[in-house]
């Protein structure tokens, strides 16, 4: 159980100091809201699911992994703690989930890809 308060975790995603605000939109139709969170874009909007690789890498499992823009928020803020494929708007550009973090704190560190 963390120690902190979900008004407590605000202190560190106050959009005025180093967080920004992003819309966010659930698979539920019902649920768009904006979020306070950080905001980190490493510059990487490569989706490796577009690339199949070779017969033989697809035979042996491999797999890529990059880095890329990533989103820290409330767990609490998210419906049902984030799902892949929702959406999110940041500085005027949209992204949708690809995976998510839980730490065990209250916060989750989203994984974003472009979307285009």
């Amino acid at each position: 159980m963390p120690v902190e308060t979900d008004n407590d975790l605000l202190i560190f995603l106050n959009p005025d100091e180093f967080g920004v605000e992003a819309r966010y939109v659930s698979r539920d139709p019902a649920v768009e809201k904006d979020i306070p969170g950080q905001f980190d874009d490493e510059g990487s909007n490569w989706n490796p699911n577009r690339w199949n690789g070779t017969q033989f890498q697809m035979q042996m499992g491999a797999s890529v992994t990059s880095t890329g823009p990533t989103f820290l928020c409330r767990t609490s803020d998210l419906l049902k703690g984030g799902r892949k494929g929702e959406k999110l708007t940041i500085k005027d550009e949209e992204y949708r989930i690809e995976d998510k973090r839980p730490d065990g704190t209250g916060l989750t560190l989203l994984l974003l890809m472009a979307n285009d």
